[in-house]
């Protein structure tokens, strides 16, 4: 009886050691980046970057594809909630950007969102920045231009991508916004629980 127990221990301490040897990187460094991203004159430059996935509501064998980026690197407190694929830390770091009064709120954040099937295939590209989002990818031919260099496999992403979409805005009656992006990373994706 002892002995079972002991190997099952054993077991168990080789298959743990086996899925932390398989894990994605896990240091603040490793979510390192360089992502421009601009709507008309209002240019960001951004230097983080953390990707989550989740099931898409309404939309049963589809998900979205998050990927975050900020001006500011994660700190060793926000690693337990990342692997979560939960970021509400850096958000809420995010959020206190606003207080300073000045334009650091609007040039710290942005989102790439993708909507991909079972297989990990990109159905649509949104882009979203303080005060402004699009769909930049809504039609095939659109993903497609979009995804000059994709990789998924459901745990990590390759995402390489430079271009722009004019996004029509005559139903919120105000001007055509010119959305633009140059995007280059290879990071983990951390699922939504």
């Amino acid at each position: 009886m002892i002995r079972r127990i002991a190997v099952s221990v054993i077991i168990l301490l080789f298959a743990t050691a086996l899925v932390f040897a398989a894990s994605p990187p896990f240091t603040p460094d490793s979510f390192g980046t360089r992502a421009q991203f601009a709507v008309d004159n209002n240019h960001l430059s951004l230097s983080s970057v953390i990707a989550t996935i989740e099931p898409r509501l309404g939309a049963p064998g589809y998900s979205w594809v998050r990927i975050h980026f900020y001006s500011f690197p994660p700190a060793a407190g926000d690693m337990a909630g990342i692997v979560r694929g939960d970021l509400t830390s850096m958000d809420k770091k995010w959020e206190k950007l606003a207080d300073r009064h000045d334009n650091s709120y609007n040039l710290s954040n942005a989102i790439i969102q993708l909507s991909v099937d079972k297989d990990y295939k990109v159905w649509q590209a949104d882009m979203a920045v303080p005060g402004h989002g699009c769909t930049i990818a809504p039609f095939e031919k659109d993903v497609k231009n979009f995804l000059q260099d994709y990789r998924f496999d459901g745990k990590n992403l390759r995402l390489k991508t430079k271009g722009s979409y004019v996004c029509d805005m005559k139903s919120m009656k105000i001007p055509d916004q010119t959305f633009t992006w140059d995007i280059d990373l290879t990071i983990p994706v951390y699922e939504k629980k």
